[in-house]
């Protein structure tokens, strides 16, 4: 970027007034308060759109009795010419010279839009301009107070490296998450391993067994009869049992002949949700382009309704470069702006449709999904009542034998009502009381079996999130070591540059220098020995400030100049010289632009293009 022209209307001490600029060496010279650095503060708010000094707004550096004020800059990339306007009220417009005029590219008041727009044509970042670029009185004394946290902040921002920053948190964020779920995990399965270490199969087992032989004692003792009477209340109770778990299992499958019926419907309802997957994130990047589309016809409607206006007018000038409207070429631009509003509108159509679709899409799903969750229900208690089922059923067996050997067919009516009664005994009180123990013992049983389906489910999500954890980890290693690299990558390359420069200078003996040990605050080893920033002299600060600005911006991609406010301030006559010569040296591949009042550095620069300024431009 080669800049040609800085642009003023009402801004700082400057009413309406232009400044040519040259290759090489720029030097803007004049005394106190005649605007100098309102000078290299419109080039940098033309650039961002703020001012050079951090925490001021905007609106300060307008004229004081003005509404607002314009800065603009006329420049050169890549052979083509551009001149680019911001005003105080946050409006900017770009120009594009074509056929001998000039054409508007971009007309906005959104700061996120026009900043994007400038750093994807021209590469314009604020930090990095700021730290690479531009010299302003004092910086070099804030740079060196600030805390480490902000200097790493703009490290990561100008190594453009911030987006991974925030991935490698939000992987923080979610490895937490993930740990504290694995936590919960671990508690769950010990309750669960503690309660299924209560096996009782063997003392089932073993009541059944004494049963066997109490009721045969039982029966020798009170007769047959007691005895069938006994086992037919069992079995009539067994029988209902059975009842009820069919009628359930029956309900279980209602709309389906069989399981296998059942299943096949899980499958197919389980299959057409995994097609719809995604859907969420189609519908998320339809919303997105929908409003980026809307903001793209906003912004086309703005700039036609603004070009209808400069047409309508009777000044027949712009408001922002005070140029004469040339009335067709106005037209033809906005015909052009027309007509990619009109396709932009088509697009923005056909985008809302396919959300429409899209959400119908979403809602589908949605009731596939509870669907999918009802059936799943039904298998799983179907799959339950089986097992219980078939539990009843063997006991059943079990009895019927037991009646069939005693020549009781389960045809023949009860007969209970027939059967003398007994006073109970205390063989009767124990067998009541072994059929109570065998019946809790199943209950726990039960309860146990379960206990170990849950301890494998939590086991499997123990798993599951012990392998997104190893993952989580994975990641968060490779994007720490891919921000490791790259600071790597650009920092020893600035390094290199920054050693490169202090030879040329001879400021020091034989010194090294570090970038990465406090983020970007040198550290520096001379002759052998550590030496500490602090305890260096003014000038020698000033000098390795300068430098370390150069490695960066050659390293980082310099725009093409570099901008000096009054950089001999408080330099000795060797250290003026010294300085002279470091900004020759500069010209001979960059634009310079310095500011001065000192007679010294206007000798030391005879040649260079001079600017001169007088307390007069005031008025």
């Amino acid at each position: 970027m080669l800049l040609e022209q800085i642009r003023l209307r009402t801004f700082g001490c400057f009413d309406r007034q232009d400044f040519e600029l040259h290759k090489g060496v720029n030097l803007i010279f004049g005394p106190n308060f005649s605007g100098k650095s309102t000078l290299v503060n419109a080039i940098f708010f033309t650039l961002t759109g703020k001012p050079i000094v951090p925490r001021v707004d905007a609106s300060a550096i307008k004229s004081a009795k003005a509404y607002s004020g314009t800065a603009g800059l006329q420049f050169v990339v890549d052979g083509e010419r551009y001149q680019l306007y911001r005003a105080t009220g946050k409006r900017i417009q770009l120009r594009a010279e074509k056929n001998g005029g000039w054409q508007v590219l971009f007309d906005e008041k959104r700061i996120k839009v026009t900043e994007t727009m400038l750093q994807e044509r021209f590469g314009i970042m604020h930090e990095q301009l700021a730290l690479t670029t531009f010299l302003r009185e004092g910086e070099i004394f804030e740079f060196l107070a600030r805390q480490s946290t902000n200097r790493r902040d703009i490290l990561h921002t100008l190594l453009g490296i911030d987006r991974l920053i925030e991935v490698r948190e939000r992987f923080i964020d979610t490895r937490r998450i993930a740990k504290r779920e694995q936590g919960r995990i671990k508690s769950h399965q010990n309750s669960l391993r503690f309660n299924a270490q209560n096996v009782n199969e063997a003392e089932i087992a073993k009541i059944e067994e004494k049963l066997k032989g109490l009721e045969a004692a039982y029966g020798t003792q009170a007769g047959d009869a007691e005895l069938i009477a006994e086992w037919t209340q069992h079995q009539s109770r067994l029988q209902t049992q059975f009842d009820t778990l069919t009628r359930q299992q029956t309900e279980a499958l209602r709309g389906f002949n069989d399981i296998a019926q059942l299943h096949e419907m899980l499958a197919s309802v389980d299959t057409a949700i995994q097609q719809a997957t995604g859907l969420e994130e189609k519908r998320e990047k339809l919303i997105q382009q929908i409003g980026r589309l809307e903001s793209q016809i906003a912004a086309l409607t703005n700039v036609c309704n603004t070009l209808q206006g400069l047409i309508k007018s009777e000044d027949r000038h712009c408001p922002t470069c005070y140029q004469e409207v040339e009335q067709e070429v106005i037209q033809r631009i906005i015909d052009e702006k027309e007509k990619e509003k009109s396709q932009f509108c088509t697009d923005l159509d056909a985008h809302k449709q396919a959300l429409a679709t899209e959400t119908e899409n979403l809602k589908s799903r949605h009731d596939l999904e509870q669907r999918l969750e009802t059936l799943q229900t039904g298998a799983t208690l179907f799959q339950q009542r089986t097992q219980e089922i078939e539990t009843v059923q063997t006991e059943l067996t079990a009895l019927a034998a037991r009646l069939n050997a005693r020549g009781i067919q389960q045809s023949e009516p009860n007969t209970t009502d027939t059967l003398s009664t007994l006073d109970k005994s205390k063989l009767k009180a124990q067998i009541d009381r072994e059929r109570k123990r065998l019946d809790k013992f199943k209950q726990e049983e039960a309860v146990r079996l379960d206990r170990i389906a849950s301890l494998h489910r939590v086991n499997r999500e123990a798993a599951h999130v012990e392998k997104t954890l190893l993952s989580l980890e994975l990641a968060c290693t490779g994007v720490e070591k891919t921000i490791a690299t790259l600071q790597k990558q650009i920092l020893r390359p600035a390094e290199e540059e920054l050693h490169r420069w202090l030879e040329k200078m001879q400021l020091f003996g034989e010194t090294r220098i570090d970038l990465q040990r406090q983020y970007l605050l040198p550290s520096l080893t001379i002759d052998g020995v550590d030496r500490s920033l602090m305890l260096l002299s003014g000038s020698e600060k000033m000098f390795l400030y300068l430098c370390f600005k150069v490695a960066l911006a050659n390293v980082l991609g310099n725009p093409g100049f570099f901008v000096f406010d009054d950089p001999t301030l408080h330099l000795d006559g060797d250290r003026k010289a010294l300085m002279v010569e470091f900004i020759h040296q500069l010209a001979e591949e960059h634009q310079v632009v310095v500011t001065s009042y000192d007679e010294d550095v206007r000798a030391g620069l005879e040649g260079a293009h001079l600017i001169e300024m007088t307390r007069e431009s005031d008025d």
